[in-house]
């Protein structure tokens, strides 16, 4: 069984496995007693019923039993989704694909060694809404029974080795808005117009790096939603349509193709990478104007506030160690406080007088020895080493040092 082949290869890796049981026998999955969900990251869900309807296991690096083939779909006929993309598998697609009538997601991509033909019975999974089976080694033609998946919305079957002609029967897939086939060794298209007419909804068609030889079906202009259109890399021939060197709206890549005559961007091509360039170029100037005028305003803002400093302080900043002048502040400090005068006078401790003033908006206390004092090496000794203290010393209750002045 499927379920009981991924649930040992989760366990052998030594996967993360969560089991919440929901205690109903479950004859659909194979198992008496199965989880209503088992969380593998994405994980195994089941129904109310216990019945599987998807299973999504992406990029754990790990091979499945190494042989997709053996592996028995028919036994999960409810299967909504099918995620294995890029966990390593190998072999050929089941022809049991066929028995997943409910299956609406069925993504193998990036396995890489996942090779053989596309099987013709994914014809009958008529529910398709999206099919991923890019970057394996598929070969063979892409099958006349695609036509079948009238819901299909995506098909990617870029990064393989399919060959032959691309069939006319993808036109019947009317609900399809992204189609890729780039990267496998095609050839051609049969019946152009069968193919394109009735693709009134594609948004995305990728042919690149393949063999399709020829002029530009010129029925490419049916397609009046299409905005990215890849046809690089391949042998196209003959002028360039009119509709394409002057389509504004779609993207177009028509690179590499060494036989195709001469081919020039369009107007609006040209115009759109002009108007970016433009785009650049003016934000690049408006920055530096902006630049420009911050600096100016900046600069103009510094030589007004200039002479207002100037006014309240002068001879440069009396807090600043770099702009300190011991003998104007100490003619700063005479007249802020009247030359020493009593109504200033706080008090005397040890040695000097203390006063309090107000310089430059700051509160401060200055201390001053007497004449007599100075000229006593042991006041004038104990003044030094207060200072050396101060300087080092940094507490929230004791007074900051602004600087001394020795002064006769």
């Amino acid at each position: 069984m499927l379920l009981l082949q991924l649930i040992h290869l989760l366990i052998t890796r030594r996967l993360w496995l969560r089991l919440t049981l929901c205690g109903t026998p479950v004859g659909g999955c194979g198992l008496t007693q199965l989880p209503l969900t088992i969380a593998i990251g994405g994980g195994i869900t089941c129904n109310e019923a216990s019945h599987v309807i998807g299973i999504r296991l992406e990029t754990y690096n790990v091979s499945l039993y190494d042989q997709f083939s053996i592996l028995n779909l028919s036994s999960l006929p409810d299967l909504y989704f099918l995620i294995l993309s890029g966990i390593g598998i190998s072999g050929t697609i089941s022809d049991q694909i066929g028995t997943l009538t409910k299956l609406s997601h069925l993504d193998l991509s990036k396995n890489y060694e996942l090779t053989g033909s596309i099987p013709h019975q994914i014809g009958t999974v008529t529910k398709l809404t999206y099919l991923d089976l890019s970057f394996n080694q598929l070969f063979g033609g892409i099958l006349d029974q695609i036509g079948s998946l009238t819901k299909l919305a995506y098909l990617d079957v870029s990064n393989n080795q399919l060959t032959s002609s691309i069939p006319h029967q993808i036109g019947a897939l009317r609900e399809v808005n992204s189609l890729d086939l780039s990267s496998n060794n095609l050839v051609g298209i049969k019946s152009m117009d069968p193919f394109l007419q009735k693709l009134g909804i594609l948004v995305y068609l990728n042919i690149d790096n393949n063999f399709i030889g020829g002029k530009i079906p010129s029925q490419l202009k049916i397609l009046k939603r299409l905005k990215i259109l890849g046809l690089s890399n391949n042998s196209l021939s003959g002028k360039v349509p009119p509709f394409i060197t002057h389509n504004c709206k779609c993207r177009i890549d028509l690179s590499y193709n060494d036989h195709l005559e001469a081919y020039t961007p369009s107007l609006c091509e040209r115009g759109h990478k002009n108007i970016s360039l433009g785009i650049v170029l003016s934000l690049v100037i408006l920055i530096f104007i902006l630049l420009g005028f911050f600096f100016f305003a900046r600069l103009w803002k510094k030589r007004k506030v200039q002479p207002k400093s100037m006014a309240t302080k002068k001879n440069g900043d009396l807090f600043s160690i770099w702009d300190f002048d011991g003998k104007h502040a100490f003619e700063d400090i005479i007249s802020a406080t009247e030359d020493f005068d009593i109504r200033y006078y706080i008090g005397s401790r040890g040695y000097g007088n203390v006063y309090r003033e107000q310089l430059t908006r700051k509160v401060v206390v200055v201390k001053k020895l007497h004449g007599s004092e100075i000229e006593e090496p042991t006041y004038l000794m104990s003044f030094k080493n207060e200072v050396r203290m101060l300087e080092q010393i940094q507490h929230r209750n004791i007074v900051k040092l602004y600087g001394c002045c020795l002064h006769n």
